[in-house]
C-alpha cells in the first residue's frame, strides 16, 4: 500500500503515525506547503491527562512534559464585571499548538515517515497523486480538496461575529470567558494559559461593533492595543501578541455531505470544522484519524475501508457540526441576553448545546470502537 498525506497538521500527523504502527511495511509520504518552522496558532485545549487519555495526541507522544501542558478544572464567567467561578466537570489540557505539532512531526520520523516541507503539489496534483493507492487529504480549512477531485467541493458558511487569535503572557488559571459592553458595542474574550509563560486570548464581536470601533481602520498593532485596553483588567499590563495571518475575520465553517471520492478521503478541518467556543477541534482530529486507521486496516481493500470510514465518521462529524454552529450562534447573539445576570448568563451559556445528542459520548464510543474496546 502507498498512500500519500496531503498537510502536516495534528490530523495528518496522527493517521501517518498510527497508520504505520499497525502497517509498518506500508509506504507513506506527507507532503506539507510550509517550512518547517511554520505553524501558525496559540493554545489549543485537549481532552484529559496524558498518557491516559486517548482522544489527547499528547498522549502519542514521548515526554509530553516537555511541552509543558497546563491543567484547567474550573470555568470563570465574568459579566458586568462580576466573576463566577465553576467547575469544568472535567479535566481540559492546553497546549501550544507550535510545540504539539512539532512534536508529532517528530514522533512520525521516529517510525520513518518522511515529511516533505515546502512541497506545494501544484497546478496538477491529480497526476503527482497517480502512483499513490490512497490520498488522505488532512490540508486545514483553507485546502483546496476541489483540485483533487470535484466531488470533494465543500460547503462553506461564514459566521457573523468577527474574532481574532491572540497569545499573551498573562497567565489564566481558568477557562475564562469575559463579556465587556464598550462603547456601543460588546466585546467577548475567550482566555486559557497553555505553558508556563503563555495563554491564548481570543477576542470576538460582532460586525456593527467592529465597525463602529473603527477597528477595520486600525492596523495589527493599534488592534492588539485597543483590545489591551479593553481587557486591561484581565491582562493587568500584559500586552496581546499578534500573529502575522492571524488577523481578524468572520469564522468559516467548512463541512462535506461524504468523506471521500474515488481514493481522496478529508479528515480533521479539511472535512469538517467547527467554532472554537466547544474547543473539540484537535480532538475530532485524533478520533477522526484513529477511524481511519481502524478502517484501513481491517477492510478488504481501499474502497471498502473508506466506504466503513465514511459510514462512521459522517454521523460523528455531523453532529460536531450542530454542536459548533449551536454554540457559535449562542455567541453571536449574546446580546439578546446582556441583561441577564453572572449567574443567569452562566447558565444560559452551559445549557446551550444541551438539546442536542452528547458529542462528549459519541466520541467516546468512536474512540473506543476505534481503538479495539468496541466491536
Amino acid at each position: 500500500m502507498k498512500i500519500l498525506v496531503v498537510g502536516a497538521g495534528p490530523a495528518g500527523l496522527m493517521f501517518a503515525s498510527q497508520m504505520k504502527k499497525i502497517k509498518s511495511d506500508w509506504h507513506i509520504d506527507i507532503v506539507e506547503k510550509n517550512t518547517h518552522e511554520e505553524v501558525l496558532g496559540w493554545g489549543v485545549v485537549l481532552p484529559g491527562r496524558p498518557p491516559h487519555h486517548p482522544a489527547n495526541p499528547l498522549s502519542y507522544i514521548n515526554d509530553p512534559e516537555k511541552l509543558h501542558p497546563q491543567f484547567l478544572e474550573e470555568f470563570k464567567l465574568v459579566h458586568h464585571n462580576e466573576s463566577n467561578l465553576t467547575s469544568t466537570g472535567v479535566t481540559l489540557c492546553g497546549v501550544g499548538r507550535q510545540g504539539l505539532v512539532q512534536a508529532l512531526r517528530e514522533k512520525c520520523e521516529s517510525v520513518g515517515l518522511k515529511i516533505y516541507y515546502e512541497s506545494p503539489l501544484g497546478n496538477d496534483p491529480k497526476s503527482q497523486c497517480e502512483e499513490y493507492d490512497l490520498v488522505v487529504l488532512s490540508n486545514g480549512v483553507n485546502q483546496k480538496a476541489t483540485h483533487f477531485s470535484e466531488g470533494l467541493t465543500p460547503q462553506i458558511e461564514y459566521g457573523n461575529n468577527k474574532y481574532i487569535w491572540y497569545g499573551t503572557k498573562q497567565l489564566f488559571n481558568q477557562m475564562n470567558l469575559v463579556f465587556r459592553a464598550h462603547g456601543k458595542g460588546i466585546f467577548i474574550a475567550h482566555s486559557y494559559k497553555y505553558s508556563n509563560e503563555m495563554s491564548t486570548f481570543i477576542v470576538e464581536c460582532s460586525e456593527e461593533t467592529f465597525v463602529n470601533s473603527r477597528l477595520d481602520k486600525m492596523s495589527d498593532e493599534q488592534s492588539a492595543a485597543y483590545m489591551a485596553d479593553i481587557f486591561q483588567t484581565e491582562l493587568d499590563g500584559h500586552s496581546l501578541i499578534g500573529q502575522p495571518g492571524l488577523g481578524w475575520r468572520n469564522f468559516m465553517t467548512l463541512s462535506h455531505e461524504k468523506s471521500y471520492d474515488g481514493k481522496f478521503v478529508l479528515i480533521g478541518d479539511a472535512l469538517q470544522s467547527g467554532h472554537f467556543s466547544i474547543g473539540h477541534g484537535t480532538t475530532m482530529a485524533v478520533v477522526v484519524s484513529q477511524l481511519l486507521v481502524k478502517a484501513l486496516s481491517t477492510e478488504r481493500n481501499v474502497a471498502a475501508a473508506l466506504e466503513s470510514f465514511n459510514s462512521r465518521a459522517m454521523p460523528l462529524v455531523s453532529l460536531f457540526k450542530d454542536h459548533a454552529n449551536s454554540s457559535r450562534n449562542w455567541f453571536e447573539t449574546v446580546d439578546e441576553r446582556m441583561h441577564l445576570s453572572n449567574v443567569e448568563l452562566t447558565q444560559s451559556f452551559e445549557v446551550r448545546r444541551n438539546a442536542l445528542p452528547s458529542l462528549q459520548e459519541a466520541l467516546v464510543q468512536n474512540l473506543g470502537y476505534a481503538l479495539g474496546r468496541q466491536g
